[in-house]
């Protein structure tokens, strides 16, 4: 079951480690870093000794956006960074899956953050959908 009411979500036909590499340039191409990287594939086997399709969080941040939303309510770092997942579809390819930031920081009812959630959810979306039409 797809919820797509606070995820941004984008298909494409390359496999998970093209997938992978791409999104990661779209995301430096629109000035996000990634600062951490589970390999919940790789997790979930060490783990629980699991197999499960190639699966992979990256916590992306755009230094800016970060500073201004710390800025408007220090709490929200708890809400950052914005999640991406690059993950194997069942269908075949492979898909990218980040948090709609408008929606994770519409949970904090801090009108104040709505510009910049508006600002990194339309820089989130281009990188998806460019890692997508690659």
């Amino acid at each position: 079951m797809e919820h797509d009411r606070y995820v941004l979500r984008q298909r494409t036909s390359d496999d998970p480690g093209t997938a992978d590499a791409r999104i990661r340039d779209a995301l430096a191409a629109e000035g996000f870093g990634v600062l951490t990287e589970i390999d919940v594939t790789a997790t979930l086997k060490t783990k629980l000794d699991v197999e499960v399709p190639p699966y992979t969080i990256l916590g992306a941040c755009k230094p800016a956006y970060a500073h201004e939303a710390i800025g408007i309510d220090p709490a929200i770092g708890g809400l950052l960074p914005c999640n991406v997942v690059v993950r194997a579809h069942p269908d075949g390819g492979s898909e990218f899956i980040a948090i709609d930031p408008a929606a994770m920081m519409g949970l904090t009812g801090v009108a104040e953050l709505d510009e910049v959630a508006a600002a990194v959810r339309g820089e989130l979306s281009r990188a998806l959908e460019t890692a997508a039409s690659q």
